[in-house]
């Protein structure tokens, strides 16, 4: 495992939640209602971006274990140091297994395992909206989208017909929105799109800061995702 093929596998994954975008797309009918199957789609959209995050810290911390195993075999002649490394490789694969909720601290902790922290990446300047100024979307952000989206995530898994009132749904924010809407959501195409792109700009840039760590080559990307965080940091 590189860094390159955990951001091919995280591409490969995500094509899937675009397709179930234009899916949403194709089905409308233009009619006024609720619009009960789209809305279910949105809900696959986002399980599936979450869990391609899920994947790829899986697969950065993978890479940096094989690069730490293979530095290791270019030494010869350190048998004390071979099985202190035999152990934590054994310790390292277990939390590997163990790994299924990837919040910011999570996925932090798995990665430090390895002895790389991806939170410092998590910056980057974006637009402000109608003419505003742009904003530093910082890591506290990037980690409070990160743990909302997988609540929204938990939500989903468990059935629930409406989703807690986060900030990161359009509905909650929407000053059109009626206040059953706001405080009881349902998910909306836009949200499926925001949490897709918010991921994307997140592996992004882990992706880069993980490549460096190694002294690795730059990450290729077919298309390379723009750094947004699907809603300005003031509504967090």
């Amino acid at each position: 495992m590189d860094i390159q093929l955990a951001v091919d596998n995280f591409a490969t994954a995500m094509k899937h939640c675009d397709n179930l975008i234009e899916v949403h797309r194709a089905a409308g009918s233009g009619n006024r209602g609720r619009r009960t199957a789209e809305t279910s789609v949105n809900r696959g959209t986002i399980v599936l971006a979450v869990a391609a995050w899920q994947a790829f810290v899986q697969d950065a911390a993978c890479a940096m274990r094989d690069e730490a195993l293979a530095e290791l075999n270019a030494i010869s002649g350190a048998p004390l140091l071979a099985g202190a490394m035999k152990s934590w490789a054994t310790d390292f694969d277990a939390a590997l297994e163990k790994f299924s909720t990837p919040g910011p601290e999570q996925s932090r902790s798995l990665l430090k395992r390895v002895g790389f922290d991806p939170r410092p990446s998590w910056t980057w300047k974006q637009g402000g909206g109608r003419g505003k100024p742009s904003v530093v979307v910082e890591p506290k952000h990037v980690a409070e989208v990160i743990t909302q989206w997988l609540r929204v995530r938990h939500d989903v898994a468990h059935g629930h017909a409406t989703i807690h009132a986060l900030a990161v749904l359009t509905a909650v924010r929407d000053a059109n929105a009626s206040q059953k809407a706001r405080s009881a959501p349902t998910l909306r195409l836009t949200d499926a799109i925001d949490c897709v792109g918010f991921f994307r700009a997140t592996v992004r840039l882990t992706a880069e800061a993980a490549a460096k760590h190694l002294q690795a080559p730059q990450p290729a990307w077919q298309n390379l995702p723009p750094l947004t965080l699907g809603l300005h940091v003031s509504k967090l």
